[in-house]
């Protein structure tokens, strides 16, 4: 005799999400670009224009992923040191990238996000490119060396006569109180050292990415570097965002708050509103002069959640649960009347028919 088992619908979901499930791919796949690649924003996987929350994002993920601990379990000696040096690939990109001041120097040196090598960056924030801002620049410049006065060689003091010049008796120093000229230690023999000069930069509204803008007290100037923002795109003076609705409020529609560049706006959409509708609201874009732009929403509609389909057991117990009910919720029958009520009910019949004859015959006598 065969047996059938029947497997429920939750175990067939189980085998699926199993058999989903994938191993971790081998160093320089999927999450990492290209981990030997010069390029620190290609070793992390994003694009050079990346906000710093996106950097440390992709950072945290490849890190967990390629942690020595994490990949010790690998089978081939190769797969392992791959990953040991994908893991400091990453390492050394993240530390330059989250540090400012680092990553502005990176970018002129590989002339990425319109800078040039011998550029100044000067980083804002979206809401800062509209509203206007003043930034302070760091402005890189060769200063001589104080310790050997821009020469790259210093004669140090004799430690025999403790400088004594004219000592005649000292042999180390032969009586000149110092000794032979050697290599300063502190600019290593170039005879530069290098520092920044510290200038103010002043954003006006509505610049836009690349632009550049003088330097208070310098000849030199900054370019501008607009940095993505999460809420706003820019179009030209159009200001660009999101707003999302669930399909319960996409069909009965209302007041809804918008955030824009200028603050908090009230808008009322219609019933029935689709996705990908939009609506303007004019003038909240960004400002340039006596020009204005407008401030354009998208609505993006949520999907309504699918009602997980119910396994067998649960189906069975539903419907038990609802026979139960329906059994509670039943009238009562009506029970039979016991014979002794049949009885008596049936004599008063017969008493009340007799009555009924006898008025009748007394009252035809009377009439006689």
């Amino acid at each position: 005799m065969m047996v059938v088992v029947r497997a429920s619908k939750r175990d067939a979901r189980a085998r699926a999400r199993t058999r989903g499930r994938t191993t971790m791919s081998t160093p320089g796949e999927n999450a990492v670009m290209n981990p030997g690649s010069s390029n620190a924003y290609e070793t992390l996987g994003v694009r050079p224009e990346a906000s710093s929350d996106e950097i440390k994002k992709a950072y945290r993920k490849l890190a967990l992923k390629y942690h020595p601990d994490k990949v010790a379990r690998l089978s081939s000696e190769d797969e392992r040191a791959a990953a040991a040096d994908a893991f400091s690939a990453i390492a050394s990109a993240y530390e330059t990238l989250s540090d400012e001041t680092k990553r502005r120097e990176y970018d002129a040196k590989c002339e990425l996000n319109g800078a040039k090598k011998d550029d100044v960056l000067v980083n804002v924030s979206f809401a800062e490119s509209v509203r206007g801002a003043t930034k302070l620049a760091m402005v890189p410049f060769k200063l001589l060396c104080p310790a050997c006065r821009g020469v790259g060689m210093v004669c140090l003091r004799c430690e025999g006569c403790q400088g004594g010049a004219g000592m005649e008796g000292c042999g180390t120093c032969g009586g000149k109180g110092f000794g032979a000229p050697e290599q300063c230690r502190k600019c290593k023999g170039d005879c530069v050292k290098d520092d920044f000069y510290h200038g103010r930069v002043h954003v006006p509204p509505g610049v836009e990415n690349g632009a550049k803008l003088p330097i208070s007290g310098r000849s030199q100037e900054v370019r501008i570097r607009i940095l993505p923002s999460k809420v706003f795109t820019r179009d030209g003076l159009n200001v660009k965002s999101t707003l999302k609705l669930s399909a319960q409020q996409a069909r009965d529609g209302g007041f809804f708050e918008v955030e824009t560049v200028h603050g908090v706006e009230t808008m009322y959409f219609d019933d029935d509103t689709k996705n990908g509708d939009t609506k303007t609201l004019p003038g909240k874009g960004i400002q340039d002069g006596k020009k204005s732009g407008n401030h354009i929403v998208r609505v993006e509609v949520e999907r309504e959640q699918t009602p997980e389909p119910e396994s067998e057991e649960e189906e069975e117990e539903r419907e038990e649960e609802g026979k139960s009910e329906d059994e509670d919720e039943a009238p009562a029958a009506k029970k039979p009347k016991p014979a002794e009520e049949t009885d008596m009910s049936d004599l008063e019949r017969i008493l009340a028919e007799k009555k009924a004859k006898l008025l009748a015959q007394l009252e035809a006598a009377s009439k006689k």
